[in-house]
């Protein structure tokens, strides 16, 4: 017994504390000949999967309460006599990986099935030196375990763009900092992409700025992939391990006088490039062959997957880049725009000119998003704090704002699936989990209360007030 123990070899190593200024040492006893347990174990796949359920089964010891406020178990009494309406976020976790810090949040997106499922693009985000752009990684989080992703996928280049598929919801696409797309299939714990871009079909090396499923006329889905360069890519899968790529758009800049906001055009100097910066991209949510894209010269450029190489139209939305394009859930016709000039403007289409200005301590607003169940409701984040907007009480300022305590530049926002809960991402990789607490209890006919906020707003302009009320149903 005594020469047993004598033989072993102790091996000491310290591990940091998450979160804390403390360190445990972990001491390892092996033998001679006798394979190092931690190897072993790093690469057995039960061993995985048993350490992931017992993950689980910790966090819900910890995250019990606050997962069931996601899951909304415990829904406000609408006849509750002291409610009150504060438009609070209540953070719930934070998704964070110690080997990620650093790598800004680029993109997010909710699995389309499951809203449990949330898909981030660590990267980069705005200005970054060459040593923060060799590597990036793709993390699926569950809100059955917060503290560890449940897929985890390394790549050699910064990943700057996710999405999942609308048809197939096991399907992630992948957008890269060096121009490359991959698909992963999120149901398989390892292996390569199912399907990836081919330099001979594909090659663009610029930075992937956005990516959209959309659906075709036979059942079927393709990938439009926004570039820097200026190119929208086009990407089907086929049989093989290869994406067929072809350019569907290249934009052009934009010279003269064009409809939407009056901007001189008329430049002193030449620039570098003829082709403008995509920097945003989205599909039309009624016509599923248009899709619209954002550019920083401000320009707002309408296409159609059907008109390879030319836009039908063009419109002038920002006096800067156009960080985000997004359409009201509750109609087709209504959507905003913000951008690098301070500004947030919702427009209707077949009026050039914006029905309602938003702005915020001179600060530009780096995302934005149409609440999916309060149709006068928007979320705002600029480079400190959140913003909620309620439409139908007020538009001077927010109703609420909110910062976190965090010197880190905030990058993305996204609602949750269900509406009650929306994420916050900064470019130091963390990924804010937020409750939406003490905010209005939604109407129940949604575009009436949308189009009585914006009747209300343009009270005091006559002439684009009955331009609006020509229209008539703006709905779905």
């Amino acid at each position: 017994m005594w020469d047993t123990y004598a033989d072993l070899e102790a091996s000491t190593k310290e591990i940091s504390l998450d979160g804390e200024d403390k360190t445990v040492e972990i001491t390892t006893f092996t033998k001679d000949g006798m394979e190092n347990p931690d190897q072993f174990l790093s690469t057995n796949k039960n061993f995985k999967k048993s350490a992931m359920v017992i993950e689980r089964l910790l966090a819900g010891n910890i995250f019990g309460d606050r997962q069931k406020r996601f899951r909304n178990f415990k829904l406000p009494d609408p006849y509750d006599k002291d409610v009150k309406y504060l438009y609070r976020l209540d953070t719930l976790w934070v998704y964070k990986v110690p080997e990620l810090y650093g790598k800004a949040v680029a993109g997010a997106s909710w699995c389309t099935r499951n809203g449990d499922l949330l898909a981030v693009a660590y990267g980069v985000y705005g200005f970054t030196n060459h040593e923060h752009r060799k590597l990036g990684c793709v993390c699926v989080w569950s809100i059955k375990n917060p503290v560890n992703p449940e897929r985890r996928y390394v790549y050699t280049a910064p990943v700057t763009a996710v999405r999942f598929s609308k048809k197939s919801p096991q399907l992630l696409a992948i957008g890269l900092y060096d121009g490359r797309v991959e698909i992963r299939d999120i149901t398989l714990e390892e292996g390569p992409p199912i399907a990836k871009s081919d330099r001979k079909t594909s090659p663009g090396f610029e930075p992937v700025m956005q990516i959209e499923w959309v659906d075709t006329t036979d059942d079927k889905e393709v990938i439009l992939a926004a570039m820097l360069d200026g190119t929208i890519m086009k990407y089907t899968m086929i049989t093989g391990v290869h994406l067929l790529g072809q350019i569907q758009m290249t934009l052009d800049r934009v010279e003269g006088v064009v409809e939407g906001l009056a901007i001189a055009k008329k430049k002193t100097f030449l620039e570098a490039d003829r082709h403008p910066q995509a920097l945003c991209l989205k599909m039309h949510p009624s016509r599923k062959e248009a899709y619209f894209v954002g550019t920083d010269e401000g320009c707002l450029h309408r296409c159609s997957i059907y008109f390879s190489h030319q836009h039908t139209g063009v419109m002038q939305a920002h006096q800067g880049g156009i960080y985000a394009i997004e359409y009201s859930p509750w109609s087709p016709k209504i959507f905003l725009t913000c951008g690098a000039d301070w500004k947030l403007r919702i427009w209707v289409e077949n009026i050039f000119e914006p029905i309602l200005e938003l702005s915020h301590h001179q600060e530009p607003f780096q995302c934005a998003m149409w609440s999916p169940i309060h149709s006068t409701i928007l979320a705002t984040c600029t480079r400190n704090s959140v913003q909620l907007w309620d439409l139908r009480r007020k538009n001077m300022k927010p109703a609420s704002e909110h910062s976190f305590d965090s010197t880190s530049t905030l990058t993305i926002i996204k609602f949750s699936n269900c509406g009650r809960s929306i994420i916050v991402g900064d470019s130091a990789g963390k990924v804010h989990v937020c409750a939406l607490e003490d905010m209005p209890f939604p109407p129940h006919f949604q575009y009436d209360e949308l189009e009585a906020a914006v009747n209300r707003i343009l009270e005091a302009n006559e002439n684009l007030h009955k331009q609006f009320q020509e229209l008539g149903y703006l709905g779905y």
